[in-house]
């Protein structure tokens, strides 16, 4: 009779440790656990989270999805037939429980498909069918309509998001990445996230991308227009699958611990505090945060971690979770080398590849292309050197971005960049940047 009772109060325990606050989980790595004494040390913390993949929910959080579509004249022909397409297959994947508006633009925007909940399939896709390309690219216009519709059923219980596909300059209003960036940002702000679907080499990548970025959103550039259902259907699929949304991490670093900031994300530190918001985890999803920080003292603890977030396998509960890092302190120099992470390494030099890439872009643009692909270079040689101590799913990684930056930079080093080469590097950035 124990055995039975120790058994059921074990289960009984796991099933509680199972369903109370799993379903989005924080480990902090620093990049070494052992530290040299006498001096200040400099230290990168992995902030890793990842969201469990192994439950399945009992119900998916309704939808207020705005679609934002360019049918300026540029997007005539096989652009605008295939985003149609994609569009219309989209609406046939929502429910009456979703939320659908359409918004296009050319030389201004307007309201195609008011903010309505997903009775009548037929008559939405009429509406999509009838599109005809034609005028300029209002974009800025484009994503703020957006934006009202989303307002008319904003709730924290949907998934409030843009869809925007362009594939032009935004040449009618507000129309430099600073303004877009700021208008993601307040979006953000009001629980709206704008995904970008950058159609083509015309269009303007640090724009679309800094939106997308702004508000943690997904960003794609897509050449080849076939893809375009494949997008849009990677896009809500993924909205389909949310575990965790509304995630917000708040990082203090005590006292003797200087935090230097994030490699690659623009939060700062206010009174050793930051605070990182992130829109939503998928089931099985990882990302990570890199923060570089110095060890000023012997204090062991260099970072606490806090996770607030909504938890959508659990009926939408706000939950907490969170984590505290911790170092040693030698005199010992090879304890200190041994104590070295190979891993979080590995993801520094990763991040610092598309840093290096954002620097190598900057001067290109500029019309120096020896630089840019001296920047490159010596950021290779420093991924060559993480490889070997990095595990075999990190590694397949390096070697990817190896060979990017090698043509990146033997191409530069030639004098050749051009729209198409510079989206593909952009793309890649803001991919490790943002870990998607």
């Amino acid at each position: 009779m124990k055995k039975i009772l120790l058994t059921l109060g074990l289960a009984t325990t796991c099933l509680a440790n199972l369903f109370a606050g799993e379903t989005l989980q924080v480990k902090l790595m620093p990049d070494r656990e052992i530290i040299l004494k006498g001096s200040p040390q400099e230290v990168i913390l992995k902030i890793d989270l990842s969201a469990v993949a192994e439950r399945k929910k009992s119900h998916r959080t309704p939808l207020n999805l705005a679609v934002v579509l360019d049918k300026s004249g540029s997007m005539a022909g096989a652009k605008l037939e295939k985003t149609k397409q994609a569009a219309m297959q989209l609406v046939d994947r929502l429910t009456p429980n979703d939320v659908f508006s359409l918004v296009i633009f050319s030389d201004e925007a307007r309201v195609l498909v008011p903010a309505q909940k997903v009775t009548d399939k037929d008559a939405l896709k009429e509406k999509i069918e009838g599109i005809q390309a034609d005028g300029s690219t209002a974009l800025y216009a484009g994503v703020k309509l957006g934006a009202d519709q989303i307002e008319e059923y904003l709730s924290s219980k949907r998934i409030n998001r843009v869809i925007l596909l362009s594939d032009g300059l935004a040449n009618v209003g507000p129309s430099t990445p600073r303004q877009l960036r700021r208008l993601g940002s307040e979006l953000a702000e009001r629980g709206i996230t704008v995904t970008t679907i950058g159609v083509g080499d015309d269009y303007n990548e640090d724009l679309m991308a800094g939106l997308a970025e702004a508000s943690d959103a997904n960003y794609y550039y897509v050449q080849d227009t076939e893809k375009l259902p494949q997008i849009f259907a990677k896009e809500l699929g993924e909205m389909l699958e949310v575990a965790a949304r509304d995630v917000r991490i708040e990082i203090t670093c005590p006292d003797g611990v200087t935090p230097l900031g994030f490699i690659g994300r623009p939060e700062k530190f206010e009174s050793q505090k930051a605070s990182v918001n992130l829109s939503q985890f998928t089931a099985g999803q990882t990302r990570y945060l890199l923060l570089r920080c110095r060890v000023d003292g012997g204090q062991p603890e260099i970072a606490r971690v806090k996770v607030n977030y909504t938890d959508e396998l659990n009926g939408g509960t706000v939950e907490t979770t969170d984590d505290l890092a911790k170092v040693r302190f030698t005199d010992d120099q090879s304890a200190s080398d041994k104590s070295v992470n190979g891993a979080v390494v590995a993801q520094k030099e990763l991040m610092l590849t598309a840093v290096a890439k954002d620097e190598a872009m900057v001067q290109a643009d500029a019309g120096n292309y020896k630089q840019a692909a001296k920047i490159l270079a010596a950021q290779n040689d420093s991924l060559n050197r993480a490889y070997a101590d990095a595990p075999a799913a990190v590694q397949s990684q390096i070697r990817a971005e190896t060979i990017n930056v090698t043509n990146f930079y033997r191409d530069l080093d030639q004098g050749q960049y051009g729209n198409v080469s510079r989206k593909v590097m952009q793309e890649q950035s803001w991919s490790i940047r943002n870990s998607k």
